[in-house]
Formats: structure tokens, C-alpha cells, sequence
């Protein structure tokens, strides 16, 4: 049993590096779009809205699924 989770350290160290570099990255983008650097109007237009709501929400889902995994360890 105890060589099924072997793993399981160095799955939750990548999986919270990797949450940490998508927090970095909005963070980055929020802090250009308030000083005035990012056009946020553009994402919202209709050519990019899908794709901008496809990628908020596949980062929403995989923050949580992280965090649930990062909990239970």
C-alpha cells in the first residue's frame, strides 16, 4: 500500500507550483490592467469572449481541484 502513494509528495509540489504560477500570472495581468497597459475591453469582446470564459473557467475549476488535493494532503 505504502508503494501506491510513493508518488503522491511530488505530484502535490508540482500541483502547487504550478497554482502558484497561474496566481503570479493573474495577478500580472489584473496589475497591467490597472495601471492601463491591458486593454481589458478587448477581451470582451464577442470574437474573444468565449475563449476568455473558456480559459476563467478551466482556471476556476483547476484552482479548486488543486486546492481539494492540497487539502487532503
Amino acid at each position: 500500500m505504502r508503494r501506491k502513494w510513493q508518488g503522491l509528495p511530488k505530484l502535490v509540489a508540482m500541483l502547487g507550483g504550478f497554482l502558484i504560477l497561474m496566481g503570479i500570472i493573474l495577478l500580472g495581468i489584473a496589475f497591467l490592467a490597472f495601471f492601463g497597459y491591458l486593454n481589458v475591453g478587448m477581451l470582451l469582446e464577442r470574437k474573444y469572449l468565449l475563449t476568455f470564459a473558456i480559459a476563467m473557467v478551466a482556471v476556476g475549476l483547476l484552482d479548486t481541484f488543486l486546492a481539494i488535493i492540497i487539502a487532503r494532503w
